[in-house]
């Protein structure tokens, strides 16, 4: 019983462990996205436009955008160092930084682009369903 006991509060103790260090990860990244005004921008976007759609559009942009510079960069100086092609230092991380910005973009891009369709397929699946339960108690009356 006592083996059961403390094989109980080790697993207990670790698995609190990971929630705090993934609650602190979590925090540090908030405060980095609210440092550079990302969320800010983002939410002012979508208040004067009137539509939180386009709020939500302009944060996955601002996202792929702040993710692919260090994403890219860090690939450019990969394949420089497997393949010394492309000559010394920044320039490298410059194209790099510069090719993932934009992979960026367009992986925000194409997110914006699923979440579109799978909102307006979502919205026609709750309009016909919503249809169909309408008529059921229609006809019970």
């Amino acid at each position: 019983m006592v083996l059961f006991t403390l094989v109980f509060a080790v697993v207990a103790l670790v698995l609190i462990g990971v929630g705090i260090a993934i609650g602190l990860v979590a925090c540090a990244l908030a405060a980095v996205l609210l440092g550079l005004g990302i969320v800010s921008s983002s939410a002012l976007v979508g208040m004067r436009s009137g539509r939180p759609a386009l709020g939500v559009r302009i944060f996955l942009l601002q996202c792929g955008l702040l993710g692919g510079i260090p994403a890219g960069a860090g690939c450019a100086w990969l394949a420089h160092s497997f393949f010394e092609a492309y000559g010394e230092g920044w320039p490298v991380l410059l194209y790099g930084g510069i090719g993932g910005a934009v992979s960026g973009i367009l992986l925000a891009v194409l997110i914006d682009f699923i979440s579109l369709r799978l909102h307006s397929w979502v919205s026609v699946r709750f309009q016909t369903s919503r249809a169909s339960r309408e008529g059921a108690v229609a006809g019970r009356d």
